[in-house]
């Protein structure tokens, strides 16, 4: 320990204090400059087994998590989908809608789902995607009406 009335202790100690707070910077520098990796992002998709269409952006499915594991009677509803109602005003257009997503689905052998961020919207039903033999149901849903 420097003696309190040595004159050069205080810039010894500045000098030392630079160095370190040096140092520091050029550490902190190395690893901002680094490419952080990203963490990988987890893509839910399933097979999954019709049960009934409800209307024209609304499905109700058997999913087939793996292992053996499966999620019965889930509400999944077409994400981008605008479909009209099959009740009130829209009822004859809305029931068109869900004729379409029906016969989109019939007959298919393989139908796959993709959730998006495995979170349910307001009314309960899970967001996704639905595939059915290879086929984009939500592309075709937003095609509309022919």
């Amino acid at each position: 320990m420097p003696h309190p009335l040595d004159p050069g202790a205080a810039s010894r100690n500045t000098g030392f204090f630079i160095l370190i707070m040096k140092t520091f910077f050029c550490l902190l520098l190395l690893a901002l400059a680094a490419p952080a990796q990203e963490s990988p992002q987890p893509s839910y998709v399933y097979r999954a087994e019709l049960v009934r269409v409800i209307d024209g952006d609304t499905v109700v499915m058997h999913i087939d998590l793996g292992f053996g594991v499966w999620m019965h009677n889930q509400s999944l509803r077409l994400l981008d989908v605008e479909a009209p109602e099959v009740r009130g005003p829209e009822k004859e257009d809305g029931l068109r809608w869900a004729a379409k997503l029906r016969a989109l689905l019939a007959d298919r052998s393989e139908i796959v789902v993709q959730t998006v961020k495995d979170k349910k919207e307001k009314y309960g039903r899970y967001l996704a995607v639905v595939w059915a033999d290879g086929l984009n149901l939500n592309e075709e849903m937003k095609k509309g009406l022919p």
